[in-house]
């Protein structure tokens, strides 16, 4: 009996999920996703205020799926590390999100509406930035001693953030202007000449 409400949660979550992919934020109703994950509106009520909330639930849970895959807990790297490093994660999460297309979508549709103007969804955005921050620069601080960026004129930050626009482009266009096979070459292509430059082995 215990399992049954956290069930009922990933019931919602799920068809939230799909919806939110496909149909945006603003195109999904929550009869849909009551009707979607076959329960009441009471039942939905039960667990979130509202469909913001379920928004916001269903894309931080998406995040910190993609944290864990990219920096899973106990991570211990070195600068001799980090080429290997960043070529395996970055090709393994293409392989990821390749055939998520509900996942790329969720992360596109909350771009565009940030873009559009509506505050909610930039406030998320840079919510969710800000978590990944928190986790990531930490990493890049024990693996880049200051000196070997800043000679380079980039700090820890402007490296974080240059990874996750070309990482993110590139999966953004994975089966309309690259196939999977080029998204990977690109990826390579890029830490090589990247972290290779940094660590010598370019």
């Amino acid at each position: 009996m215990a399992e049954e409400p956290r069930e009922l949660q990933k019931s919602i979550l799920r068809a939230a999920r799909e919806g939110f992919a496909v149909k945006g934020f603003y195109g999904t109703s929550m009869e849909f996703i009551t009707r979607s994950a076959g329960v009441s509106k009471g039942a939905v009520y039960w667990y979130y205020p509202g469909k913001w909330e379920i928004y916001k639930a269903v894309l931080s849970e998406e995040a910190e799926r993609i944290k864990r895959i990219v920096i899973p807990p106990g991570l211990h790297l070195t600068l001799a590390d980090a080429l290997d490093f960043f070529l395996i994660r970055g090709e393994g999460l293409i392989d990821i999100l390749a055939e998520d297309r509900l996942c790329r979508l969720l992360f596109i549709h909350l771009q565009l509406e940030a873009m559009r103007g509506r505050e909610e969804m930039a406030e998320f955005v840079a919510s969710l930035h800000g978590s990944i921050t928190e986790d990531v620069i930490p990493l890049l601080e024990r693996i880049f001693p200051e000196d070997i960026l800043s000679s380079r004129g980039i700090t820890h930050k402007s490296f974080m953030n240059m990874f996750i626009s070309i990482l993110y482009g590139i999966i953004l266009n994975i089966d309309l202007t690259i196939t999977r096979d080029e998204a990977k070459q690109n990826w390579r292509f890029f830490i090589k000449n990247v972290i290779g430059g940094i660590t010598g082995e370019a």
